[in-house]
């Protein structure tokens, strides 16, 4: 009997011993883990402000068991200017230097932003699960003035050749309108009326549809909605020329309320500073956006590149800019060089529709 006290004594005991072992262990663990997550997370923030990135989420969770660890979750955004090309290498060897071990590295180029994800840590445990991303500027081109010719060499330029999504808009009147929305409208291409309106120069008239400063309000809005209507796929508008038309509320008012009846855009091509165009679509509620660049006023590769990078700079700025060029084979040529050597890294390009405002 003695015997039988004296073994479950001692079994009692050793479980004791053993719940105290496990208890201090696992205490000593927790405070090894946690001293190591600290003195990794003071490496992160001061990581964060040399780069100058942007906190945009944090937070601390527990991971694991027995006993478990501290992991900051980090979502930080990368400023559109920095430099790209020897980013993720510098990041990492300033990790290792710094005593951190790099458990896991990946970067991927999606179509809004582009990422770098790590997992980062000491003594092989981790510490910090990190998400960098950039914000990728919106770069919409649209490109004027088609519907004169058919030319095939033009066409396959710019709806095979410059394969990137950008819009088209197209004189209403011309001879080959319809075939070619059509065409673009299959290529994929967002379609435009590029509405001829009166200018504060002197021009030739040569136009089936055109908006004077002498027509009535009823007259505006008959004319708009028969040119739209012989633009199939149409989903916006912009105008052609139309420093007068466009710089005066009372004659853009009837044009906007027919965009805003029919559900289409508007987009103020700015072919004066004084254009209110954008300024009263927002009033009336119609979406709109408004040209940024003019990249061909002179069809020279050494123009239209520099106006390109303008436009470049003015989306990494904005997060969005509008460049306006026109059908014509030194540009399409010229884009399509330009957009190659584009970092898609920074840089998307989408349709109108995707910027407006």
């Amino acid at each position: 009997m003695i015997k039988k006290i004296i073994r479950i004594f001692l079994m009692v005991v050793g479980v004791i011993i053993f719940i105290l072992s496990l208890t201090v262990f696992y205490q000593y663990k927790q405070i090894h883990y946690d001293r190591i997550f600290y003195l990794t997370d003071s490496i992160v923030e001061e990581r964060l402000r040399n780069y100058g990135f942007s906190v945009l989420e944090r937070k601390n969770v527990r991971e694991g068991f027995f006993p478990s660890h501290l992991v900051g979750q980090i979502k930080a955004e990368i400023p559109r200017e920095i430099s790209l090309d020897d980013l993720s290498e510098k990041i990492r060897k300033d990790f290792f230097l710094a005593g951190c071990d790099i458990l896991y590295w990946k970067e991927e180029n999606k179509k809004d932003t582009y990422e770098i994800l790590a997992d980062i840590g000491k003594e092989e445990v981790l510490t910090h699960r990190l998400q960098f991303l950039l914000k990728k500027a919106k770069i919409a081109l649209l490109i004027d003035d088609f519907g004169y010719t058919d030319d095939g060499k033009l066409l396959d330029l710019f709806f095979n050749q410059l394969n990137i999504p950008f819009s088209v808009s197209i004189i209403p009147g011309t001879p080959f309108a319809g075939e070619i929305a059509s065409r673009a409208h299959f290529a994929g291409k967002q379609i435009l009326v590029h509405m001829p309106m009166e200018p504060q120069e002197i021009f030739q008239n040569r136009y089936k549809w055109i908006i004077l400063k002498k027509m009535s309000k009823e007259q505006i809005k008959n004319t708009l909605r028969e040119a739209i209507e012989s633009v199939p796929y149409a989903e916006g508008l912009n105008n052609h020329m139309g420093s007068l038309i466009t710089s005066r509320e009372d004659l853009m008012r009837p044009i906007l309320e027919v965009l805003k009846d029919k559900k289409l855009f508007f987009v103020d091509s700015k072919t004066t500073s004084q254009s209110v165009g954008y300024l009263i679509a927002k009033k009336l509620q119609v979406k709109t956006a408004s040209r940024s660049v003019f990249l061909d006023n002179y069809k020279d590769l050494a123009y239209i590149k520099g106006q390109f990078n303008e436009l470049l700079s003015l989306a990494l700025k904005r997060g969005k800019a509008l460049g306006l060029g026109h059908a014509d084979p030194r540009v399409g040529t010229a884009l399509v060089s330009l957009v190659k050597e584009c970092d898609t890294r920074k840089f998307q390009f989408v349709l109108i529709s995707e910027i407006l405002d």
